[in-house]
């Protein structure tokens, strides 16, 4: 579904008016503030050019819902009857032009834009597509709802040339402080990066050097006994797996965050999931002799889901529990509903979490233990990334509470409710 928004004719003398226009349908149909400044930015970048090259043209404003793999797109499309573009690959990629200056208009609009098209058909002209992605909040839109959007467009007053100066400046401000904050952000990335690696490599170390010994020994006596060859060969065999769980937690997290997991949704009942769950947590939970009450909900709650991986989000949130509540704990899990949703708690009187890292619990690479540390008994930090994007992925939300360290924490699941299966 492609539907038309709105064209505007495009001239060096309504520019203002253009740039307050492409601002009133970012924010009709969901733009974030970045996105509304690129897509401003990069919409009178191309207009502007327009004007200078081919004296007039059109801006026509597209919303396309087609595919929502790719996302619900929000488009402008400037085109013009001009002498079009003698050398398109050295504008796209930025070389100076004839008189030596540097193009910066179209290349500039093209790194501003999620996706970005130029076309110069032979007849002469040029077509230039600039495309935003809507971000996932917004809810599907279908054709009455572009449609009240437009009307609501039709009924908004232009700004004058004064206001718009304004509200560049606000822009300009917000977008200098959004770069400042995502700055920090990487920064903050990269910190957890090195964390994550130095955590690695010693996960990696301890069952290689388990193995290298090992095999030294065995290789140092020839006639070791068969009692000692079936106990060095079960000591292999558990440094094997450790590093097979430590491959696969890598690879399912770089499935995930690449968007490469396909899922096998069916109708599965939500208190036979978390029953399965703790079954298969029983190690973990048993290696540090934790007590857990489980607490099913009295009615079957029906979702639409892939079994295997909401089995893998729920061990998670137990695993985790398990690991960082001290012995002999007590770990509680709660099965309930809230209107149209299946809730899943597990809470523990575990180490908890604290204040500067509960925000962030969720992110790759963060450890779970209060200040960073997880005493020996931490992981890679890519569990509970894991777990939000799985859980995202099937339309739920999973958040975290703690008082603090040493206050145990509390992890809630939430999934949206299906029809019974027939």
């Amino acid at each position: 579904m492609t539907l038309r928004i709105l064209t505007i004719r495009v001239s060096g003398l309504n520019l203002v008016m253009l740039r307050d226009r492409t601002r009133q349908v970012g924010e009709l149909f969901g733009l974030d503030k970045l996105q509304r400044t690129r897509f401003i930015t990069a919409v009178s970048e191309i207009a502007r050019n327009t004007a200078q090259y081919a004296g007039e043209g059109t801006v026509t404003f597209l919303f396309d819902g087609r595919d929502m793999t790719r996302g619900q797109q929000l488009t402008a499309e400037i085109v013009d009857k001009g002498p079009g573009i003698a050398d398109l690959a050295s504008v796209l990629a930025g070389r100076p032009n004839a008189k030596g200056r540097e193009t910066i208009g179209i290349p500039g609009s093209r790194r501003l834009a999620d996706h970005f098209a130029v076309e110069c058909p032979a007849a002469g002209g040029t077509r230039v597509s600039i495309s935003m992605t809507l971000p996932k909040t917004v809810p599907k839109l279908s054709g009455a709802d572009v449609a009240s959007r437009v009307d609501q467009l039709a009924r908004r007053e232009p700004q004058t040339p004064m206001e718009e100066l304004e509200q560049q400046n606000r822009d300009m401000l917000y977008t200098l402080e959004e770069l400042r904050q995502r700055q920090q952000d990487l920064q903050l990335a990269d910190q957890r990066k090195n964390q994550f690696l130095s955590t690695l490599a010693h996960e990696l170390r301890s069952p290689l050097g388990t193995l290298h010994m090992t095999l030294e020994l065995l290789r140092r006596k020839p006639d070791v006994t068969p009692q000692e060859l079936a106990r060095r060969r079960d000591v292999m065999a558990r440094q094997v797996d450790q590093l097979a769980h430590l491959v696969d937690d890598l690879m399912d997290a770089t499935r995930v965050t690449l968007g490469k997991v396909e899922l096998e949704k069916t109708s599965v009942e939500v208190n036979t999931l978390v029953s399965e769950a703790v079954e298969m947590s029983e190690a973990a939970i048993q290696a540090k002799e934790h007590e857990v009450a489980v607490r099913l909900h009295e009615a079957q709650l029906w979702i639409h889901g892939d079994a295997a991986r909401l089995k893998q989000v729920l061990c998670n949130l137990i695993g985790n529990a398990a690991r960082y509540t001290p012995e002999k704990g007590n770990i509680a899990i709660r099965v309930r509903r809230e209107i149209a949703y299946a809730v899943v708690e597990v809470q523990d009187n575990g180490i908890g979490i604290a204040p500067e890292i509960l925000p962030h619990v969720f992110d790759m690479f963060v450890q779970g233990a209060p200040g960073g540390t997880t005493g020996g008994q931490g992981g890679l930090g890519v569990g509970l990334a894991l777990v939000r994007r799985l859980t995202e992925d099937h339309a739920g939300t999973v958040s975290a509470a703690s008082a603090g360290a040493g206050m145990g924490s509390q992890f809630t699941l939430t999934l949206p409710l299906s029809a019974a299966p027939a």
